[in-house]
């Protein structure tokens, strides 16, 4: 995979679960990570909605890219929304969650796996200063808007951030009871991704995983259902699973699963674990362009 860089002004956003360490000691591991994994699918779905792009995921934060700033607010907006109305349908084994938004528009340099420079640094702080059920951007992002979203938004402080070169007023975004809400209203519903087959291909071999046949290991040695012969594989790489109509990319290799979608966005799995939708590539140990022996075809249907 080439590496690609460009500079331009973007709005990066932040979405976190608060208080997903919580999840994993009271729950235990494998339902927490069900459930922190279903909520990341379901933010990833709503940014697509509004034209985001998802840059990568950081444990339960997802990192997303817009072009402009009414439709990643809007974005927030819902994925409060939809976060809410998921956890009230107890669609999340844990129960319901709670999650937080930080969001900046600003100068940005676009890598092909990352966003760094101005919008990503202070978008990252923001984040951190927001509480549960908070949507926190700044003075930048909201000057953008217009009148009918910025009416949604109160100042809350202006605080000294790394990587701006003046101090950051902090907006917060009333996403509960306001005209915010009615606009990000107006876009139809999607619904809940699901899935009944994944193929995937690795040279001549055909594989599938379903709900017969619910797991596919992937790994350099003998005993793996994908046996993948790098040097960057591990011996037991990674593994996908089916689970309620969802499939579930798991990395737990040293160099790291990357995914990479026909529709072009890219991830880099470390010891984490993704939902797999549509179809793309699958690298097992660096990227597909410098990698090809190990990297495989799937596609969700």
């Amino acid at each position: 995979m080439t590496p690609h860089r460009d500079s331009s002004r973007l709005v990066v956003l932040f979405a976190d679960i608060a208080g997903s360490t919580r999840l994993y000691e009271q729950h235990g591991d494998e339902l927490a990570r069900d459930s922190v994994s279903q909520c990341v699918d379901l933010l990833t779905e709503v940014a697509m909605r509004f034209d985001g792009r998802l840059v990568k995921t950081i444990g339960d934060e997802i990192m997303c890219r817009f072009s402009e700033p009414v439709g990643a607010v809007l974005a927030s907006n819902e994925m409060q929304f939809a976060v809410r109305r998921e956890g009230a349908a107890s669609r999340f084994a844990t129960g319901a969650l709670r999650i937080k938004v930080g969001l900046h528009l600003g100068p940005a340099l676009e890598e092909s796996e990352d966003i760094v420079g101005e919008a990503s640094m202070v978008a990252a702080q923001i984040v951190k200063l927001a509480k549960a059920d908070q949507i926190l951007t700044s003075g930048a992002t909201v000057a953008e808007l217009p009148e009918s979203l910025r009416l949604a938004s109160r100042r809350l402080d202006r605080l000294p951030l790394s990587g701006a070169a003046e101090a950051v007023d902090i907006y917060e975004l009333i996403w509960e009871v306001s005209g915010l809400t009615q606009v990000a209203d107006m876009s139809p519903e999607r619904a809940r991704i699901t899935h009944e087959r994944l193929a995937v291909a690795y040279g001549a071999g055909q594989f599938e995983v379903n709900e017969t046949c619910p797991s596919l290991t992937m790994g350099r040695v003998q005993g793996n259902d994908v046996v993948v012969p790098s040097d960057l594989t591990s011996r037991n790489h990674a593994v996908i699973e089916y689970r309620r109509g969802r499939f579930y990319l798991e990395d737990n290799s040293s160099n790291g699963t990357t995914v990479i979608t026909d529709g072009g966005s890219a991830q880099v799995l470390r010891r984490d674990r993704t939902a797999l939708v549509g179809s793309g590539r699958i690298c097992l140990g660096g990227d597909p362009d410098r990698n090809p022996v190990a990297t495989l075809r799937y596609r969700c249907e």
